[in-house]
């Protein structure tokens, strides 16, 4: 994709996508409770839909055994020895969907191969199979040890205590207390490690409890009653994450203005962080009835920034953009675990924000500088810089709003970011784009 020009003094509305993030919780919930969704507001992205499609697969197995078993007929089942016997389910390269079906499928009756793309079978899932093993769950690697592909056997879990290592991601504590509701004993979970991206957690708990789940949460101990989901109607908030690329097209806008529709100042979601990070680049946020009204209205406060991203890894891309367009030195930390996201987040934005020369300093796998230079380079229609987007749709949309301050940019794979964003084009075509 071919970015030419941007209007740097854009007033635009922009329809954000239903969060990711909770759309699978609520999935994964109504999976669970063996009952159709009523959700309003579903994400589109690519990950939501493929865990919309494999669980409706899973549901309508898991209910025609039940008539089978009622009928008090034989139930057939894989001789599960050998990988042609496997039902093969692929996430390709959704992490969410790999970690939310591990369990989903230790509990489900059949035999199956988890796999996914090659840069999923590089993400690392063993803090999570140890958890389960603990449970009694019937789990092997199918290749190497701690990474898919998976063997997973399902049967009959009861819960009761265990401890899970959340370092990596705490999808790993979502994927358990989940499916803990079904669980006999239901689950006692401990937190070890360190607590990281803690604000998905409170969204797992918020969830749960909205579909009838009994779930207190203390520090590093969560416990989850054995209980029946109960079917409501249930509405998922637009995605901070993705209001994170308007925050930075205001930020490097003359005088952006931008109305996000429907997003909530007051949310249990992690990212609306992202409002207090870009006051120090000059974007203020309001809330309206239809959304939050975010606008340029400084110049920048600060000249040197330090933000610490352990909770709220997702925004990493956009701020770092951010601080590279403006020329703001700034140091990063809590950064370890965006090596193991779609793409290792921390090297693609170094090598390609390096294409318009900027520097860092890479202090440890958890801290990064980046250094400010006197100026950008300029780029014409006829020589672009091109950034690639490593196929990770938070690469693609965080270089993106680059053109506004050097010029035309062009995005390999630029259509990945349907994963999360399927409307991101389309919006960003209301900023007068030329040449697209």
């Amino acid at each position: 994709m071919r970015i030419d020009s941007l209007n740097s003094d854009f007033n635009v509305t922009a329809s954000l996508v239903g969060s990711k993030s909770e759309s699978n919780r609520a999935l994964m919930i109504c999976y669970y409770g063996g009952f159709v969704p009523k959700i309003s507001n579903l994400s589109q992205a690519d990950d939501t839909s493929l865990l919309a499609k494999i669980l409706m697969e899973e549901k309508k197995i898991r209910d025609e055994r039940l008539v089978i078993s009622e009928k008090k007929e034989e139930v057939k089942t894989s001789c599960s020895s050998c990988k042609s016997c496997l039902k093969e389910i692929s996430c390709q390269n959704a992490g969410t969907v790999f970690r939310f079906l591990a369990t989903a499928l230790a509990i489900t009756h059949g035999s199956y191969l988890l796999t996914g793309s090659d840069r999923m079978l590089k993400r690392p899932v063993k803090a999570l199979v140890d958890s389960l093993r603990q449970l009694g769950a019937d789990i092997e690697y199918q290749s190497v040890e701690g990474f898919p592909p998976l063997i997973i056997r399902g049967k009959n879990i009861d819960g009761g205590k265990v401890s899970v290592d959340i370092t990596q991601s705490s999808q790993y504590a979502s994927s358990l207390i989940l499916a803990a509701p079904l669980f006999k004993n239901g689950l006692q979970l401990h937190l070890d490690g360190e607590l990281t991206s803690m604000p998905y957690i409170d969204m797992t708990i918020k969830t749960m409890t909205a579909y009838g789940a009994k779930i207190s949460h203390n520090e590093r101990e969560i416990n989850v009653e054995h209980s029946d989901y109960q079917n409501v109607e249930y509405t998922i908030e637009s995605d901070w994450s993705a209001a994170s690329y308007w925050y930075e097209l205001a930020a490097l806008s003359n005088n952006g203005k931008a109305l996000l529709q429907n997003l909530k100042m007051e949310s249990v979601h992690g990212d609306k962080i992202v409002a207090e990070i870009f006051k120090s680049f000059g974007v203020i946020s309001k809330q309206c009835d239809n959304g939050v009204f975010i606008e340029k209205t400084s110049s920048i406060i600060a000249d040197e920034i330090s933000i610490d991203f352990l909770d709220n890894p997702d925004l990493f891309p956009a701020v770092i953009a951010t601080c590279a367009g403006l020329q703001i030195n700034a140091t990063f930390t809590g950064l370890k675990n965006l090596v193991i996201k779609e793409s290792n987040r921390i090297e693609a934005m170094i090598i390609e924000l390096s294409k318009i020369g900027m520097e860092f300093e890479k202090i440890s796998d958890d801290i990064l500088k980046i250094k400010a230079l006197n100026s950008l380079p300029k780029f014409t229609k006829d020589n672009p810089v091109i950034f690639d987007s490593y196929n990770d749709h938070r690469i693609a949309m965080s270089l993106a709003p680059l053109a506004m301050k050097i010029g035309a940019v062009e995005i390999e794979n630029a259509e990945v970011v349907s994963k999360s964003y399927p409307n991101f084009w389309d919006e960003f075509n209301g900023l007068k784009v030329q040449g697209v």
